[in-house]
């Protein structure tokens, strides 16, 4: 859990590019996953009114769940990551439900039982042959980021929503990995990689040491070389039994666990480098406490590891109040904060990763949980060779008519199998 206190980096000397390992700097990645484009996407903007009047035209179908007031609302995304994707909605305005943590269990049910479904759908012999499929490969993911003020991975709408992308092999194809250390740009670097993503799984790991896990379930220790040679998404990792897990109730007390683990170290490391356990409001963020103060907070948390506090104590050595008359240059250049500013709370993507394609066989399945610290971008997916790359919504090519229509095609036949979300309760 990234310690989101959000300050602006000392000097060049101590930056927070020293967080990263050795390691790091070899990762495969890519700046620019190619996406396609609407050829008249509507304006980009954060949804502030009820979700039937912000996407409109885009909502494709609404899935009632018995007994609550929520529904499942499936989108056609304005801004695609893929051909063939579209978005889960958790439906409801009067109370957002923002997370795994507080989301009533049937509607969690009911959503991760849409996102087996599309890992069913497009393992279906008949669907690839009639997309092209072949080749392809699944990422299903969400993100958790309070933060209201600069760019961040939740920026869209704080309803829960999943992302539900299958990447075809020709998009694949044209993926060429770059070392990160190739990566000029302080933003896309960190974006790509976040500089606190190596502590955090550390400290995630503390966090969770004697927490048992659903039968099945695996822990992997971080392994940067690992990550390269396999293939994997940055971030702490468990291997899942499979798809079937995901409609099981034990992988929503998992989801909830992690989010709650996540929660809970987030806030007393937060207390141990500011004194405050309270939410930013926009544009501001709580004051550091003197280094020598924050090592003694560190070393009262018996639940960290040394190696973890020796790293924590290096990213306060790298961190620096933000003046007010910096803050209001910040809130006047908001795209300069993706730069200095860290995140105004917990930010986290979620995801289940398969590393296999649709047509192979076999049922390796990963469940990735990537924290942020001034990371602009949600999911930094693996794909094509690169252990992290960044989905290119403006460079990428306009979709054709036949684009389109295929595209529909897809979303309609995969929503035609959602006859029964109620079940999965």
């Amino acid at each position: 859990m990234s310690v989101a206190t959000s300050h602006w980096v000392r000097s060049q000397s101590a930056t927070l590019d020293s967080l990263y390992p050795a390691d790091a700097w070899d990762l495969p990645v890519n700046a620019a996953l190619p996406a396609p484009r609407l050829p008249a996407p509507p304006e980009e903007q954060c949804n502030l009114t009820g979700y039937r009047d912000h996407y409109q035209r885009f909502i494709l179908r609404e899935f009632p769940v018995p007994g609550h007031v929520e529904r499942i609302v499936a989108i056609d995304k304005a801004f695609p990551h893929s051909l063939y994707d579209l978005m889960l909605m958790v439906g409801r305005d009067d109370e957002l439900r923002t997370d795994v943590s507080n989301t009533p269990d049937a509607v969690l049910a009911a959503l991760l039982h849409a996102a087996r479904g599309f890992a069913d759908f497009t393992a279906d012999a008949a669907v690839q042959r009639a997309f092209g499929l072949a080749g392809s490969q699944l990422g299903i993911a969400w993100n958790h980021d309070p933060t209201r003020d600069r760019d961040n991975g939740q920026w869209w709408d704080k309803r829960l929503h999943l992302h539900l992308n299958c990447w075809t092999a020709d998009v694949r194809a044209t993926v060429q990995p770059v070392r990160l250390v190739e990566i000029s740009d302080t933003a896309t670097r960190r974006s790509l990689v976040d500089p606190a993503a190596h502590l955090a799984h550390r400290v995630m790991l503390d966090a969770l040491r004697g927490t048992p896990l659903p039968a099945g379930c695996d822990l992997l220790e971080p392994d940067l070389r690992r990550d390269a040679a396999w293939g994997l998404p940055i971030g702490l990792k468990l291997r899942l039994p499979g798809w079937q897990f995901v409609t099981t109730a034990q992988c929503r007390a998992l989801l909830r666990s992690l989010h709650a683990t996540g929660t809970a170290g987030y806030q007393a490391l937060l207390t141990a480098f500011t004194g405050s356990r309270d939410a930013p409001a926009p544009w501001t963020r709580p004051h550091l406490l003197p280094p020598a103060e924050v090592e003694r907070n560190i070393g009262a948390l018996p639940w960290l590891s040394a190696a973890s506090r020796s790293d924590l104590l290096r990213l306060r050595h790298v961190l620096r109040d933000v003046t007010d008359r910096e803050m209001r240059l910040l809130a006047d250049r908001p795209w300069i904060a993706n730069r200095c500013l860290t995140l105004g709370g917990l930010s986290y993507n979620i995801a289940f990763f398969a590393p296999q394609t649709v047509d192979q066989p076999g049922d390796g399945l990963y469940l990735v949980m990537q924290f942020k610290l001034v990371s602009y971008i949600g999911s930094s997916p693996s794909i094509g060779g690169a252990v992290a790359s960044i989905i290119d919504r403006s460079g990428g090519p306009i979709m054709t008519a036949a684009d389109r229509v295929s595209r529909a095609a897809f979303q309609r036949a995969y929503l035609n199998t959602l006859t029964a979300l109620d079940t999965a309760a």
